[in-house]
């Protein structure tokens, strides 16, 4: 054996374990960082709401919103799905003071345009709103949040009618599922 194949041997046996002790960490780090990986992960397929707390007067059965659901609402033809959140309450002219519907809109976009949202024009063609097949287009309102169009909220009120005086007003809101947002993308 000559001394170059004796140091080419050394070469060997030195990279050798060198090279397993690598995989050997890249085999340790993986196992700790799959944990945390997949506690992300469960937690990015939660559902996430919007909740809006918009200040209103109660009505003399100490509350205004009434009804209060929350729902997935999913497409035949896209990923993912729209988290809903819809809430439905009525309003008398003695204890809100609202008189007319634009009085009703009035509040809530005050409030929208003052917490980030953004006024998007009159919308009722809206299917995670149930009341939109019913309801004329100017009975509705919707709303982007800044920064991002895909989650919105929509208002709709219309008189009660008959001989009671009042509104019913209804607020659904809606975020995108992160599938849905990936779908979107590579649209």
């Amino acid at each position: 054996m000559s001394i170059g194949d004796r140091s080419a041997d050394r070469a060997n046996s030195v990279r050798t374990p060198t090279w397993r002790k690598r995989q050997a960490w890249t085999r340790l780090l993986l196992l700790m960082l799959a944990p945390p990986a997949a506690i992300a992960g469960v937690f990015q397929l939660q559902p996430t709401y919007v909740v809006l707390d918009i200040p209103v007067v109660h009505n003399a059965t100490g509350y205004f919103w009434w009804e209060e659901t929350a729902s997935q609402l999913a497409y035949a033809d896209s990923w993912g799905v729209l988290y809903l959140r819809r809430q439905v309450g009525t309003a008398y002219p003695k204890t809100q003071g609202w008189r007319t519907v634009e009085e009703v809109f009035a509040h809530f976009d005050q409030w929208l345009c003052a917490n980030g949202w953004t006024y998007s024009g009159l919308g009722m063609d809206d299917p995670a709103l149930p009341e939109s097949r019913f309801l004329a287009r100017a009975q509705g309102r919707r709303y982007h949040r800044n920064g991002d169009r895909d989650t919105g909220v929509t208002v709709a009120a219309w008189p009660i009618g008959g001989s009671v005086e009042g509104f019913y007003v209804v607020m659904t809101t809606e975020r995108p599922s992160w599938v849905r947002r990936l779908w979107r993308g590579l649209d």
